[in-house]
C-alpha cells in the first residue's frame, strides 16, 4: 500500500509538472514576440549540455552600413542583427533551430543534445522555425518556406512566391533575390511569411494553408524590405524593415495599411493593447533608445533614451536603461510623460508670447501710452501666473514619473531578455543571470561564450543562444 501511494505521487506530481511546462514554439514564444511565459523555473539551473558549431553564424549582413547615402548618415547603428545566434524553439521534448552555417533545420533531444534529425535545404535558414502540431514551418535564403514534419524531417511542402528562380552572390552565399528572412507565423490555420531583400525588387507578403501549402493569397508590393520576424495582433501583421519604418498589412488580404512613423529595426515587440516597441529609425550611433509607439494614433509615443532592451508584462515594463535594469508601470510612466511633455510645450509657448509682449511693452513705454502699458503688463502678469502654475503640475508630475519605477539595479547591458514566471532572465557578455521580478534581486548567473542573443524557456528548461554558435542548456533540479 506505502509503495503503491509513493508511486501514485510520483505519478501525480510528474503529471502536474507536465501540465505547468509550456512550449516555446516561436521566436520569442508567440506571434507578438512577447518573450514570456507563464511557466515558473525552479532554481537553481544547472549546465545540462552544450551544444557547439565549427563556424559561427553567417549573418545576412555583417554589421552596419557604413553610410547612408540618401540622408548623408554616417557612424550608423546596426539596423539589421536579425540573425546574430542559431534562435531555438521548443515543443515538448524537442529543440528546434535552423542554420546559417549549414543551411539546415535541426532537432534536438531536450534532455541531452543529442541530435534527433537534421533537414537541409538550399539556403541559410536565420529565422527560428514554428511549431505547430506535428510541423516545422521555416523561411529559408533560397526564396522558399518550408513545412517539414517534426518527428523526422521530412518535407511536407515548400512555396517560393517569385517566378523567377535564379540566383545572386550575397556576403560569400548564393541566395534568392527573395529570401525569406521573416520566419514563418502561424495563425487561424494559416501560414504567413514575407520573400523580400532589397525596394528596388518586389516584394511579396504571402499567406498558404498550413497543412497544404496552398497559397490563400500572394501580394506584391513595391518599394520594401521585409526582413526581422513578423508579429501579428487578430487582425494585423506587423513587419520590420531594419532601416526602414516598420509596416502593417491587412491579416485577411494581404494589403498594406500604414507604416509606423519615427521606428525601425528588427527587434520589435507587440503588447496586449497593440502598442508596437521597437528603436527609432534614426541611424545615429550616439545612445540607444527604445520607443512604445501607438500605430492607431490614439496615444502619444513613449520614448526611453538609454535603453538596450525592454520586456512589457501587462501594465508592467522591464526595462535595461543606463546602466541599470529596471521595473516600472508604463501606465503611470506614460500619463506623467505626456503630461510633462504637454506642460513643457505650453511652457514654451507662453514662454514665447511672454517674451513678444515684453518687447511691445519697451516700445510702449518710450511712447508713454499709459493705457497700454497698464494692458501689456497685466498681460505679462496673467502669463507668468499661467507659467508658475504649469511648473508647479511639472514637479507633481515629476514626482509620479519617479514613483512609476517600482525598482532599478545595476546590470549589465543585455542582448536579450525574457520572463518565465517571476524570474526575468538577461542574456549578456559571457553570462546569462536570472533576476526576481518583484525586487530585482539577483538569484542565479552562469558563464557562457560569446554574447547571448537568444534565449528561451520550456519544460524547466533555459536555451541560450550565443554569437559563437553555442547552444546551452540549464535546467532545475529534478522533480
Amino acid at each position: 500500500m506505502t509503495r503503491f501511494l509513493v508511486l501514485s505521487i510520483i505519478f501525480i506530481l510528474s503529471y502536474q509538472s507536465s501540465l505547468l511546462a509550456e512550449d516555446w514554439s516561436t521566436y520569442r514564444h508567440n506571434n507578438r514576440r512577447s518573450g514570456i511565459t507563464d511557466e515558473v523555473p525552479t532554481m537553481p539551473l544547472k549546465q545540462s549540455w552544450l551544444r557547439t558549431s565549427p563556424h559561427p553564424p553567417m549573418m545576412a549582413w555583417s554589421g552596419p552600413a557604413k553610410w547612408d547615402a540618401y540622408s548623408g548618415n554616417k557612424d550608423l547603428q546596426s539596423m539589421r542583427n536579425f540573425d546574430p545566434v542559431f534562435f531555438v524553439t521548443v515543443k515538448g521534448k524537442s529543440v528546434f533551430y535552423g542554420s546559417s552555417v549549414d543551411h539546415g533545420i535541426h532537432c534536438l533531444d531536450i534532455d541531452t543534445g543529442n541530435e534527433k534529425w537534421v533537414s537541409f535545404v538550399t539556403g541559410a535558414v536565420r529565422m527560428p522555425p514554428t511549431i505547430d502540431g506535428n510541423l516545422c514551418y521555416f523561411g529559408s535564403d533560397d526564396g522558399y518556406a518550408y513545412a517539414v514534419n517534426s518527428d523526422n524531417g521530412k518535407i511536407k511542402w515548400k512555396h517560393g512566391p517569385a517566378e523567377d528562380k535564379r540566383l545572386i552572390s550575397s556576403n560569400g552565399k548564393l541566395i534568392s533575390p527573395w529570401p525569406v528572412r521573416t520566419g514563418v507565423l502561424i495563425q487561424n490555420g494559416l501560414a504567413y511569411f514575407a520573400a523580400s531583400l532589397v525596394p528596388w525588387e518586389p516584394s511579396f507578403m504571402c499567406s498558404v494553408n498550413k497543412i497544404t501549402g496552398e497559397p490563400n493569397y500572394i501580394t506584391k508590393h513595391p518599394d520594401m524590405t521585409l526582413q526581422g520576424s513578423l508579429l501579428a495582433s487578430s487582425t494585423t501583421l506587423y513587419a520590420p524593415q531594419g532601416r526602414s519604418v516598420p509596416l502593417l498589412f491587412d491579416l485577411k488580404a494581404g494589403k498594406t495599411i500604414k507604416s509606423v512613423a519615427n521606428a525601425g529595426g528588427t527587434f520589435c515587440l507587440l503588447t496586449d493593447d497593440d502598442k508596437l516597441v521597437a528603436i527609432p529609425s534614426s541611424q545615429k550611433s550616439f545612445g540607444n533608445m527604445i520607443q512604445i509607439a501607438d500605430p492607431s494614433g490614439g496615444s502619444p509615443m513613449l520614448q526611453f533614451s538609454g535603453a538596450d532592451r525592454l520586456l512589457i508584462s501587462k501594465d508592467i515594463a522591464y526595462i535595461h536603461q543606463q546602466g541599470k535594469l529596471k521595473s516600472l508601470n508604463r501606465i503611470e510612466y506614460g500619463q506623467a510623460t505626456n503630461s510633462i511633455a504637454g506642460n513643457n510645450k505650453n511652457i514654451k509657448s507662453i514662454t514665447d508670447k511672454i517674451g513678444k509682449v515684453q518687447a511691445a511693452l519697451k516700445k510702449t513705454i518710450a511712447s508713454k501710452n499709459e493705457d497700454t502699458i497698464t494692458q501689456l503688463r497685466s498681460q505679462i502678469s496673467s502669463m507668468e501666473k499661467s507659467l508658475s502654475e504649469l511648473k508647479t503640475l511639472n514637479v507633481k508630475y515629476k514626482t509620479e514619473l519617479l514613483k512609476s519605477y517600482k525598482w532599478e539595479v545595476e546590470a549589465p547591458a543585455p542582448y536579450d531578455l525574457i520572463l518565465a514566471g517571476n524570474i526575468i532572465f538577461m542574456g549578456a557578455k559571457d553570462t546569462v543571470l536570472g533576476y526576481d521580478a518583484a525586487s530585482g534581486k539577483q538569484l542565479w548567473s552562469a558563464k557562457v561564450k560569446g554574447k547571448t542573443y537568444g534565449l528561451a524557456f520550456s519544460d524547466g528548461n533555459l536555451m541560450a543562444s550565443t554569437t559563437l554558435g553555442h547552444i546551452y542548456c540549464f535546467c532545475g533540479p529534478p522533480s
